[in-house]
């Protein structure tokens, strides 16, 4: 059974309560703000997560802090499984604007692809996957809009299906939005 560690705020309405929901409150360790991390410490998120099966990178920082964690605790990491959530506004280019946050997305998308090559094509043990969500149903969201949103539920889920699949095989990306037209 793996050990998974993610950085982020269960107790938030955002993506981070959708996964641990998914695994029943239970396997999942959380750090970051809420309980005194600083994930701006690249070094010991580092040296904690390379313990764990699974690392999922999923607190957004303005200065490029998801890529600078990525690269360390992948420095630190002898197998196992990285999971970067990004958003689909690196996918498309637009959309959700705050100060960097195209420039920071787009830099994890092309780091996270970096390393994919590693696993299929080199000598790593260590898997590399990228989800990039559009219009979750976060506490954040909510308010902006009346779009359409993913649940955090199956955000969740879809998280946990990338986490249990097989270990011969990475999954590189996964981009998805909410349909916004009634088909």
């Amino acid at each position: 059974m793996s050990r998974i560690l993610v950085t982020g705020n269960p107790n938030y309405e955002g993506l981070c309560k959708g996964i641990y929901e998914a695994y029943n409150r239970n396997r999942v360790e959380f750090i970051g703000r809420w309980n005194d991390w600083d994930l701006g410490d690249f070094e010991k998120v580092a040296n904690y997560a390379k313990d764990f099966d699974v690392f999922v990178n999923s607190q957004y920082g303005p200065n490029n802090e998801q890529v600078d964690i990525l690269n360390a605790v992948y420095n630190k990491f002898e197998r196992g499984h990285i999971i970067n959530i990004s958003s689909t506004t690196s996918y498309w280019g637009d959309g959700y604007s705050p100060e960097n946050y195209l420039q920071n997305k787009t830099a994890l998308d092309e780091r996270s692809k970096e390393l994919c090559k590693n696993v299929c094509w080199g000598n790593s043990n260590i898997r590399i996957s990228n989800i990039a969500f559009g219009q979750l149903n976060s506490k954040s969201q909510k308010v902006k809009d009346d779009r359409r949103k993913i649940s955090l539920q199956e955000a969740g889920q879809l998280v946990k299906w990338v986490i249990d699949s097989p270990t011969h095989t990475n999954i590189h990306y996964i981009a998805l939005d909410p349909i916004q037209t009634d088909l």
